[in-house]
């Protein structure tokens, strides 16, 4: 084990083992409990090179010393690369629009992982086991549905109703395959919500912490709270302790949405 992989276990609060379903669905979790979905680091990626997924080396090194994560390319992208250097069976897989997940093969069982979505996926998907799997989490529902043989719709749902729906290709590609896609992910365009808005996502036990701008969304298995933060102050305040980035990120995270048009403050 090289000293990154051993850093990024590290990190998770876990050990090497040999590859089995159990492991992975551990893995799974304590990556959607340790590692933010966050923008930060992409605003920042994007100014350091336009179309920039992070070594593991320097993903795990921002991890550790800034708090940071990712949106869904860096997540699952390295966490692949993690669990290919666990001796994982695994590739990656096109979810479209402007997605990423990941195919991991056990005993001859193909199963869908994302830590990447900001979602309580929090285990793996024998996608091919049946027509449909829901799961339920932090006031979501989220239901995998066959297309075709290739094909799942992945429908997020909350309250009854679909916020956003995607599509799997389940075909297994490698990180060369993707390029077109990462750089599709960080337009500096408008019509790139990604790049035009701070979102950050975080698991902490029975809690889920979602960040949309000036609101912050706490919620649970049963309700659901709401904290306005207008004042710039508060908010960094409120997102450095929730989050644990760091405060220069928060600062230019802001710089860079104000030089394109938007304003937070």
């Amino acid at each position: 084990m090289n000293d990154t992989v051993k850093k990024y276990l590290d990190y998770l609060k876990m050990e090497q083992e040999t590859p089995s379903l159990n492991y992975l669905q551990r893995l799974i979790q304590r990556h959607l409990f340790k590692v933010p979905y966050e923008t930060f680091s992409k605003f920042h990626y994007y100014c350091k090179n336009p179309v920039h997924v992070p070594s593991m080396e320097e993903f795990v090194g921002n991890l550790v010393d800034k708090g940071w994560g990712g949106t869904c390319f860096t997540l699952n992208i390295n966490f692949t690369r993690l669990l290919k250097a666990l001796d994982f069976d695994c590739s990656l897989v096109r979810v479209e629009p402007g997605h990423l997940g990941i195919m991991v093969v056990l005993e001859n069982k193909r199963y869908y992982a994302d830590v990447g979505y900001g979602s309580p996926i929090m285990k793996p998907i024998e996608l091919e086991g049946k027509r449909q799997h829901v799961l339920h989490g932090f006031g979501e529902e989220i239901i995998f549905t066959q297309k075709t043989k290739e094909s799942y719709e992945v429908d997020r749902r909350a309250n009854g109703k679909s916020f956003v729906k995607k599509e799997i290709q389940w075909k297994p590609l490698e990180e060369e395959d993707i390029q077109k896609d990462i750089e599709s992910s960080y337009l500096d365009e408008d019509n790139n919500q990604t790049m035009r808005r701070i979102t950050a996502v975080r698991f902490n036990g029975h809690e889920c912490y979602f960040l949309r701008d000036h609101s912050l969304k706490v919620m649970t298995y049963r309700n659901i709270s709401e904290i306005n933060l207008k004042d710039k102050e508060k908010w960094k305040k409120y997102v450095r302790e929730v989050y644990q980035i760091d405060e220069d990120s928060l600062d230019e995270s802001i710089e860079f949405l104000k030089t394109r048009g938007v304003a937070l403050f």
